[in-house]
């Protein structure tokens, strides 16, 4: 059995922009965000949030991935057009600590809004979650 495995690390309110090079399309692009690291997926987080994200916790369920389908690729989102009960439920204390461990790239900066107007322009691949609790330029 194979299980449903996407990791959402952040809390209900924090503002992240995810991207990974997955289906990067030029390689200027893929040299411009990845060239410096060895990862395939980045998490960038504002450095006001770091407090609240590091003594944060989360739950992540875990399901049965035959449950689920493709809702949306470049995000990666998938859906279960009826109910479903998870196999299992882990608490996550440490988020800083589980974003590494799935091999995610993590950046801290001042704020998501000039990441956001470059990966908008890009071929990567991106998910930008709660962006109106980004600060504002």
């Amino acid at each position: 059995m194979s299980t449903m495995r996407r990791i959402i690390i952040f809390q209900e309110h924090a503002p992240e922009s995810a991207f990974g090079q997955r289906m990067i399309q030029v390689n200027m692009d893929n040299e411009r965000f990845f060239g410096m690291s060895r990862t395939s997926r980045m998490i960038a987080i504002e450095t006001g949030w770091y407090e609240r994200v590091k003594k944060g916790s989360i739950y992540r369920y875990i399901f049965d991935a035959a449950d689920f389908e493709l809702e949306e690729e470049n995000a990666g989102y998938h859906v279960s057009r009826r109910p479903v009960i998870p196999m299992e439920v882990q608490r996550i204390d440490d988020l800083i600590t589980a974003i590494l461990n799935e091999g995610i790239e993590l950046r801290i900066t001042p704020s998501l809004q000039p990441l956001r107007e470059q990966v908008l322009k890009s071929t990567v691949n991106f998910s930008m979650i709660r962006m109106r609790n980004a600060r504002q330029e």
